[in-house]
């Protein structure tokens, strides 16, 4: 047997096609792109018959892509007419074309195919991932064309042919192009268990399942001292369970936290959230650094940019941070978190039109997300609009809670329409902002619902952010305005336990303190809040308004006296006539200073 393959070898008039498209793959895997290319070509060039087989010319096409040569491999495909017959070569054009922009003739390419090629085999799931790739890089024109709705019927065929293609589950949400009830239906009917293992089925059940919770909050971890199963283990090793986690913390506003666990994925994992979280952070230190190495490191990819415009945004230069949000549009328009940050730059300068706009752009590359509407309905309260305010916030509730987002928006906002928000909300966030909608629009009470339905959503009371501290003074505020000081003093006195020394909230504590009659300790409660901020208009009005109760208070009777002790001064001694002449000639000598110069010569 040596010998045979000895003579094979040293055989010059026969070549080993086999041994050369092994060369091929072991190359690619090196990236060795030039090798690839040499070996893949000389395999084409080798073959028995006189045309190449599809094989050969997608290994041939995979390295011309790869070395950047994106024309020259759709061509070698194409001009043998490999894509309407062969799925891989097919898959290949596409991808060139994708990378050069052109996405008309990506889709262009699918129009000639056989349609029998795009249908998935039941017994064949080689070929079905092949189909799962081909319909990514449909979907992936398709959102360049801004056909988004066709996009997540590919990306959701692409999941039924391949349910371990995460490529698709990962575009699908981050377009957020359906509604998370749609979403975990999606889940619950993909055959995982047909096309794989029960043990790699628990894994990938698991990844989509900590992907689909991106806004929950995390479960309260138990001390468990049993033994983890192997697909618990590898979960909890993996990097996407750290991205997971991370996301799901930033969303539950543990924005430290999230920071850590990106940082276990990797200090280049999640450029968007990292910057997010920096953001509201307030390091502008770190991200500027973190934004500088994004575009030395990655200048034509669009999270670079963003992570830009979001440092000028925290740094109040609203201007800078549109005109580098603009870049990362230009580089991917379906990025609904641009668009969003856009928004944000001019509602920080109070241009809420503008602001508006920015959050329907959104709305419409992010249809199955609750942001982009619950920021409207925050900018539609405070132009005064209840009405539109109240049905933004209906459906931003809807979103986020699993609904139909059709259900909170079908007529007009009736009379209980904020009632109606507190009891099917389920994200702190929306409940919050519909709070201060709802107080803002005069109704203390259903703010109050609100806001206790927010802190519920938030987690344990042990366990809260710093963050949720607003909305304890917000809950003290709307105590107050309902005639329960007592209440909001109780609430006050939560949120600086949770955050402490805030100035806001001791003039808060001060003002349910006057209103109880205790203008002492009022006073004092306001002079701590100007020793933390001494421009605090409310501190100042109120301190001067307390202290002229206190002055007018006192009476006469009550103004303490303080008796001075009695003085009792000796007459000078008498002297004669002499001894007052020579005392003032002394006294005269004593004030000449004429000859008293600063000269030094």
């Amino acid at each position: 047997m040596a010998k045979s393959e000895s003579t094979a070898r040293n055989n010059v008039d026969s070549l080993n096609v086999d041994f050369m498209r092994s060369l091929v793959k072991q190359y690619s895997e090196l990236g060795q792109w030039t090798s690839a290319f040499f070996w893949a070509d000389a395999a084409a060039a080798s073959s028995g018959s006189a045309v190449a087989s599809g094989d050969d010319i997608w290994l041939l096409a995979s390295a011309m892509l790869a070395r950047g040569e994106l024309h020259r491999a759709a061509h070698a495909v194409t001009s043998r007419g490999l894509h309407r017959r062969h799925l891989l070569c097919l898959g290949v054009a596409m991808r060139a074309f994708i990378a050069a922009k052109e996405p008309t003739t990506t889709l262009s390419l699918l129009e000639e195919c056989d349609p029998a090629l795009l249908e998935p085999r039941s017994m064949d799931q080689t070929h079905n991932r092949a189909l799962a790739g081909v319909l990514v890089w449909q979907a992936r024109a398709l959102s360049s064309l801004e056909r988004r709705e066709a996009a997540a019927e590919a990306l959701t065929a692409a999941l039924r042919a391949d349910c371990a293609c995460y490529e698709a589950l990962d575009l699908l949400l981050e377009q957020h192009a359906l509604t998370p009830s749609q979403e975990s239906e999606l889940i619950e009917s993909l055959p995982i268990n047909n096309q794989m293992s029960a043990s790699e089925a628990a894994l990938l059940r698991a990844a989509f399942r900590d992907r689909l919770r991106r806004y929950a909050p995390l479960p309260v971890q138990m001390q468990d001292d049993g033994a983890k199963s192997c697909v618990e283990v590898a979960r909890a090793r993996s990097a996407a369970a750290a991205e997971a986690r991370g996301r799901r913390l930033a969303a539950g506003g543990e924005w430290a936290a999230a920071l850590r666990a990106l940082d276990a994925a990797g200090p280049w994992s999640c450029a968007d959230v990292r910057a997010a979280c920096l953001v509201e952070l307030r390091r502008s230190a770190e991200l500027f650094a973190f934004a500088h190495a994004l575009v030395d490191a990655y200048p034509h990819h669009w999270t670079a940019w963003y992570a830009v415009g979001c440092y000028y945004y925290l740094i109040g230069k609203s201007e800078f941070a549109r005109r580098y949000l603009s870049k990362a549009c230009g580089l991917e328009a379906g990025a609904g978190c641009v668009w969003l940050a856009y928004g944000h730059s001019f509602a920080a300068d109070n241009e809420h039109d503008q602001a508006m706009a920015a959050y329907f752009k959104a709305s419409q590359l992010m249809p199955g997300c609750y942001l982009p509407p619950l920021y409207v309905g925050v900018e539609c309260s405070l132009l005064n609009n209840v009405s539109m305010c109240e049905r933004f916030m209906a459906r931003a509730a809807a979103l986020h809670g699993n609904a139909e987002s059709g259900e909170a928006c079908d007529g007009e906002a009736d009379s209980k329409g904020w009632e109606r928000i507190a009891r099917g909300v389920a994200s702190p966030h929306v409940a919050h902002e519909a709070g201060v909608a709802a107080f803002a629009a005069g109704r203390p009470d259903a703010a109050r619902a609100l806001w206790l339905r927010a802190l519920a959503a938030a987690g344990p009371a042990e366990r809260l952010s710093p963050c949720w501290a607003a909305t304890m003074d917000a809950l003290g505020h709307a105590s107050r305005a309902l005639g329960r000081a007592g209440e909001a003093l109780r609430w006050h006195a939560r949120a600086l336990a949770l955050r402490p020394a805030r100035a806001s909230s001791l003039a808060a504590r001060g003002l349910c303190l006057a209103l109880l009659g205790r203008e002492a300790e009022a006073a004092d409660a306001l002079h701590a809040a100007l020793a933390r901020d001494p421009d605090h208009v409310v501190a100042l009005a109120l301190l001067d308004a307390i202290v002229d109760r206190l002055d007018a208070a006192l009476t006469e009777e009550e103004i303490p006296q303080f008796p001075f002790p009695a003085v009792t001064l000796d007459p000078p001694p008498e002297r004669d006539l002499s001894d007052q002449q020579s005392d003032h000639h002394a006294d005269h000598t004593d004030r000449d200073v004429s000859d008293m110069s600063m000269s030094f010569d």
